[in-house]
């Protein structure tokens, strides 16, 4: 059992509970982004020191998932099959730091991730 579990578990539930987060998704689409996002979070509290650290880093976490999602699904409101450079440009724009400008390495290693992630779901292997 983590050491966070319930912190955990109580920032998925407020993430669940949120409809408007999923209103123009259907379900294995909800799911997918909703399974990241407990990932997401989960990842990133069980690296706290303590349990406040746990609950501050939750907390954060848990708006700037819903940012992404609420992006993500209000895209899917406008286009059934939005094109990669919208979901982008959706993801960039939920992001509570969309003005931080990436340098150029770090665009570039954005580009590799997602080409690896791309031919992979492209090849049905994911």
């Amino acid at each position: 059992m983590a050491q966070f579990d319930k912190i955990i578990q109580n920032a998925t539930e407020r993430l669940y509970e949120d409809e408007r987060l999923r209103s123009n998704l259907t379900d294995r689409e909800a799911k997918i982004i909703l399974d990241w996002a407990t990932g997401w979070m989960t990842e990133q509290a069980s690296r706290a020191r303590n349990e406040a650290a746990a609950k501050q880093i939750a907390q954060n976490e848990l708006a700037r998932v819903r940012q992404t999602a609420n992006a993500l699904n209000a895209l899917a409101a406008k286009d059934a099959t939005p094109r990669l450079a919208d979901v982008l440009a959706a993801i960039d724009a939920g992001s509570a730091q969309a003005s931080a400008t990436l340098t150029r390495e770090q665009v570039l290693s954005l580009a590799t991730t997602l080409a690896s992630a791309l031919w992979t779901l492209r090849a049905g292997k994911k």
